[in-house]
This record gives C-alpha cells, sequence and structure tokens, in this order.
C-alpha cells in the first residue's frame, strides 16, 4: 500500500469518527432539550374522580348501617381510602343529598362540559352539575336463634356424678293420717291361792299338799 493511499483511508476513518460523535451529540441533546409534557387531570376530572370515591364511601355506609348517611360530614375517615368532600380548585364542599331509604344525589360545579364521544354515566355539562344515584338494598343478618338441643336437659346422667336418692315422701303423705290405735286391756290377774302364800306365777303347775 502506497503512502498516499495510506493517507485518504485514515482522513476517511478520522472523518467517520468525528461525524459519529457529532451525531451522538446532536441525539443527547434532543433528548434534553425536548419539551417532554407529563399529562395531567384537569380540574373537572378530579371532581368526578371525587364524586365516585362518595359514592362508594356511601355505598360501603349504607351497607354497614342500612341507612344513608345524614351528610357527608358522617362518612368514616377511611386513611387507606381517603376521600375529599371539597372542590379541589374552590375549596367549598360537594352537595350531596339523600332522595329516600336508597337513591342520593351528588352534585359538583364544572368548568366546561365533556366531550360528546365521552358520554357514559358520569359524563356532564358545564356549570352545577347532579348525579342521581342508588344504593342497593342488602339483607340484614338473622338473629341467631337459640338451639333447642342445647337447652334441653340431657336424660343420661354425666360419669362421676351420682344419682339423686329417691323422694322419702310416699303419695299418700298428704292424706289425713290414721288415729293412734288404743292400748290393749290389761291381762287379767291370777287367781289367788286358797291356802295363802305367794301367788303362783302364770304357768306353774301346783303340787297336792301333803296331809
Amino acid at each position: 500500500m502506497s503512502a498516499v493511499k495510506g493517507a485518504r483511508l485514515g482522513g476517511l476513518l478520522a472523518r467517520g469518527l468525528i461525524l459519529g460523535a457529532a451525531a451522538v451529540i446532536v441525539v443527547v441533546a434532543t433528548l434534553l432539550t425536548w419539551p417532554w409534557s407529563v399529562a395531567t387531570p384537569s380540574p373537572d376530572q378530579l371532581r368526578v374522580a371525587d364524586l365516585q370515591r362518595l359514592s362508594h364511601a356511601i355505598d360501603a355506609f349504607r351497607a354497614r348501617q342500612h341507612i344513608l348517611p345524614a351528610s357527608l360530614a358522617r362518612l368514616p375517615v377511611e386513611p387507606a381510602a381517603p376521600v375529599h368532600t371539597y372542590d379541589p380548585v374552590t375549596n367549598r364542599p360537594y352537595d350531596y343529598r339523600p332522595l329516600g331509604p336508597l337513591a342520593y344525589e351528588l352534585c359538583a360545579r364544572f368548568d366546561a362540559p365533556d366531550p360528546e364521544e365521552r358520554r357514559d354515566f358520569w359524563w356532564h355539562d358545564a356549570g352545577r352539575y347532579c348525579f342521581s344515584l342508588e344504593t342497593r338494598e342488602e339483607p340484614k343478618p338473622p338473629a341467631a336463634s337459640p338451639d333447642p338441643a342445647a337447652q334441653a336437659p340431657s336424660a343420661t346422667p354425666e360419669p362421676g356424678v351420682p344419682e339423686p336418692a329417691p323422694s322419702q315422701t310416699t303419695p299418700d303423705s298428704g292424706a289425713t293420717p290414721s288415729p293412734p290405735l288404743a292400748p290393749s286391756a290389761p291381762p287379767p290377774p291370777p287367781e289367788a291361792s286358797g291356802h295363802g302364800g305367794a301367788v303362783a306365777p302364770p304357768g306353774a303347775v301346783r303340787q297336792p299338799l301333803s296331809r
């Protein structure tokens, strides 16, 4: 290879390295200066999200207490899922009104109407807009009935417990007792001996007297 060709080849390699470095610098500068915009929710979207969380909290309150809350201040504070009862921009409280045992209404003021292509339940117009909602009726838990088997006494005595002694009262204990028997008459006195002397005891055999 001649010296001229080697110089040309070295010049081309140097140009390639310079152009590659320049391209890398341009790409890095573009990435650093590009106006990356993070999509943040609008105030109206924040209001709709607040109303949705409020509806879930009201439904949970109705399921536990079997009654709608009288106001939004009656809702319990849940640190895991906090709810906002005030507008994030105007700091005005959201409007809540019970309509019956199950139905209620939530209202807020919006800056602009929702797009027509996104028309769903939470679609709203500009200005004050209300949403009518209804909870589901949850059956109350039945009262626990006493177990008849647990109340009935067991007929079989437990082991180790002595059986009760039979009662000494007879069926005729309430009857009038019979009067006591009269004492029997005393036995007649033994016959007296004609010869005087001691009286022979009963059952003794008399011997004839010798003359």
